[in-house]
């Protein structure tokens, strides 16, 4: 029986190829070499045939035709051809020619597909007519590459037989390792493809058959030999019987891997199991306490329920062991509503009892050692937000989630807030906010943010806005400063909605002011509200002129009978006017009366020097320090003092050459003289915005001149105009405008940009 490849383990990839056994006293009879796979040597791999004693291949064979070509033949064979090629020797299924060794069946045409080129995409020309006649002629033909690998020649194998006879075969030394159970399950991979066996020969008896599995192989009786090149097929077999064995081994290997891999994830899956179960275990036994301390608390519940005068006290060293010993469990299992459901009923019937007016403290030292059972506050971790965007962690804003209350913002909202409510609305009044800043000033950091916000904006600032709006000088008995400034510490942004309206009170109030009506109270806490600019120009355009009013009608400087009422009046009001303002008030209406009272008592014949000492230092001693220190009012006395001084050179000439002192027009002169003004500044405490209009105040208020708002605007660029005078009822002087930062006077119709300089000039003109 013929074959053209080894069988299990050679190294083709047919299956379909058998595997032939024979016992190892058989003769062989072959007609090559032997297989490499069988143990030969390195001839190549042909044809061979087990043929029996006597038979001969004298005869040369028909070749076997396809069905379509044996119809073919048939169907010509009445033909006068195929009679005449039949008279000749020709049969079907033989080749032409004497010898037979023609082609068997006609030439065939493979038509190409339309524009293709040769070969192209691998495409193969070869028709099956010649690969029959090339497998006729005995060489190999691959149906898969197309390729014919012609047959080597008998003389050629013959002639390789005899050249490698004489030599001695090469002896390989097979090293033999030994691996012990656990090494090949510790090396164990992956489950290798299956290899298939394919078809079984059984070669051992007088004729082959074909049989299912290796172990249905009969045995025969065999002699040991290490002769290498015998029995080929049996070692062949041997071989693949080892191999099917080791696959098997290495199967088992991994699967006892496998075994040992689940062994331990058991092993882990227990113990992890275990430390649950013990973990269970233990929290049942905590809940367990955890009940039983809720249970004393409910009992401690009742047990007050029924007394009169209980306080809440008595809850403390229960809520104590819950918060200290079961901390976990508190916040897992929302504890806090055991808490306030306990207290609730105590709670109702302390605040019905309770007057926020006058208790305002009332239960908030209490809530504040539960405040940690109570959750008051409390603020939840906010979830990572932040995202990877190129490498950059950028915060993505958390959407916004409406938080349900916790029990005892409840518990405030509709037991205390309401208490709260009806004595702000029925029992408090604007007018006295101490007892309602009270309250608010204990409760507002322990309340929730939301119920604080609805006691301020549904029940204060209602009131208070209403109260201001309806405040008068004449009618109302507190001041304006006592019903708004004891609530702007707690206002925060809501501060504007109050001050509006009071700001436009103080105006009003500044507006209809007389020198009459006295010092106004507390207007000094009002200029931190008013910004710095603003402040001044509202007193500049309302108070001064009315102080100057009531210094030039109503003060004289008389050393026999002195009122000093009207000065004081104008005092009162030095740490309110900026303090140029009011030395150059002083210097205009004051001084010049002072001196002239001064000169006339110096050029008396009689004149008695240390009355007018004590005189001067009476004076001197009427201005508080702070007024002193103002450069203006200091020239005044400097200058009064050196009226003295001069007097008493003169002596007796003193009464017709002391000159009578020009205070106005002597500072007139030292500003014209003075080329650069330098003055010393201190920086200020707290640095406000420089402008170029605050230069030119400071600058008109160097040069002893009023920069007074006159309350109306330039026709064509609608700028506020702005008086420079050295009067103080605001007469004279200069209308200017600030734009650009230049200042802007009058010149003919039209107004033009002028120095700094020239504004001074054509100021004391």
């Amino acid at each position: 029986m013929g074959f053209t490849k080894g069988g299990i383990g050679s190294t083709s990839s047919a299956p379909s190829e058998p595997v032939i056994a024979t016992p190892a006293p058989t003769k062989l009879a072959s007609t090559s070499e032997l297989p490499t796979a069988f143990g030969g040597n390195s001839a190549p791999r042909v044809q061979r045939s087990f043929l029996r004693s006597g038979t001969s291949s004298t005869s040369k064979p028909s070749t076997p035709l396809p069905a379509h070509e044996q119809a073919h033949f048939n169907k010509i064979g009445s033909t006068i051809g195929a009679q005449m090629l039949a008279k000749m020797g020709w049969q079907a299924g033989t080749g032409l020619g004497a010898t037979g060794e023609g082609i068997v069946i006609p030439i065939e045409s493979k038509l190409r597909p339309k524009k293709m080129g040769i070969a192209f995409k691998g495409y193969r020309e070869k028709t099956e007519q010649s690969k029959l006649e090339a497998r006729r002629r005995g060489e190999v033909v691959s149906d898969d590459e197309e390729e014919v690998r012609p047959r080597q020649s008998k003389k050629g194998d013959a002639k390789e037989k005899r050249s490698d006879a004489w030599k001695k075969p090469k002896k390989v030394k097979t090293k033999v390792e030994h691996k012990t159970y656990e090494q090949i399950v510790a090396e164990a991979g992956q489950e290798p493809a299956a290899s298939g066996i394919g078809q079984i020969i059984d070669a051992t008896g007088r004729t082959p058959r074909e049989v299912a599995s290796l172990a249905d192989i009969s045995l025969s009786s065999w002699t040991p030999s290490t002769d290498p090149t015998r029995i080929p097929e049996v070692r062949h077999n041997l071989r693949l019987i080892v191999d099917a064995c080791k696959n098997d081994l290495d199967g088992l290997a991994r699967e006892a891997k496998a075994l040992e891999e689940r062994k331990r994830f058991i092993t882990q899956e227990g113990i992890r199991l275990q430390k649950k179960v013990s973990d269970e275990a233990e929290l049942i036994a905590r809940l367990q306490q955890v009940k039983l301390v809720v249970d004393d608390i409910g009992a401690k519940a009742k047990e007050l329920a029924s007394v009169y005068e209980a306080t809440l006290d008595d809850f403390s060293p229960l809520f104590s062991t819950l918060l200290v010993q079961y901390p976990v469990e508190f916040d897992r299992y929302r504890l806090d509503e055991i808490v306030v459901a306990a207290i609730a009923p105590m709670v109702r019937r302390i605040v019905a009892q309770w007057n926020p007016l006058q208790d305002p403290p009332g239960l908030i030292t209490t809530f504040r050692t539960w405040k940690q059972a109570l959750k008051v506050n409390s603020v939840d971790k906010p979830p990572d937000t932040q995202i990877d965007i190129y490498g950059a962690r950028i915060v993505a804003t958390p959407p916004a989630i409406e938080k349900p209350m916790t029990p005892f913002e409840s518990l405030l909202w509709n037991v205390w807030l309401p208490k709260v409510r009806t004595c702000l609305n029925n029992e408090w009044s604007p007018e006295d906010p101490t007892p309602a800043v009270k309250l608010y000033e204990a409760w507002s950091t322990f309340l929730p943010p939301f119920v604080r916000d609805n006691i301020l904006d549904q029940l204060i600032l209602p009131k208070v806005s209403k109260a201001v709006a309806d405040w008068s000088l004449k009618r109302s008995t507190v001041s304006l400063h006592a019903l708004v400034f004891p609530w702007l510490p707690y206002l925060g942004l809501r501060i504007d909605y109050v001050l509006d309206d009071a700001q436009r009170k103080v105006k009003s109030l500044l507006r209809s002011w007389a020198p009459a009506d006295g010092a106004l109270k507390d207007l000094g806490g009002w200029m931190e509200v008013f910004d710095k600019g603003e402040w001044d120009a509202m007193l500049l355009k309302y108070v001064v002129p009315k102080l100057g009013s009531l210094l030039r009608d109503e003060f004289r400087v008389n050393p026999r009978n002195q009122n000093m009422e009207p000065l004081k009046q104008v005092l009162a009001w030095s740490t309110l006017l900026r303090g140029s303002v009011f030395a150059q008030l002083l210097e205009t209406e004051f001084f010049p009366k002072w001196l002239d009272v001064l000169h006339i008592w110096l050029i008396q014949p009689k004149v008695s020097f240390e009355e007018v000492a004590q005189w001067y230092s009476f004076w001197k001693s009427s201005f508080p320090d702070s007024v002193q220190s103002m450069p203006g009012v200091a020239r005044g006395f400097t200058r009064g003092l050196q009226l003295m001084n001069t007097a008493i050179e003169l002596g007796p000439d003193a009464p017709t050459m002391l000159k009578r002192p020009d205070l106005r027009a002597e500072q007139a002169i030292a500003n014209v003289s003075m080329k650069k003004p330098t003055a010393t500044k201190v920086a200020p405490a707290r640095i406000q915005e420089i402008t170029f209009r605050s230069i030119v105040e400071e600058f008109a208020a160097s040069h002893n001149l009023l920069f007074i708002p006159t309350g109306r605007a330039h026709e064509k660029s609608r700028l506020p105009l702005f008086r420079i005078s050295s009067n103080i009822g605001g007469k004279g002087g200069l209308l200017v405008y600030v734009q650009d930062d230049a200042v802007w006077a009058p010149d003919g119709d039209e107004y033009r940009a002028i120095t700094l300089e020239d504004m001074v000039l054509r100021a004391n003109k």
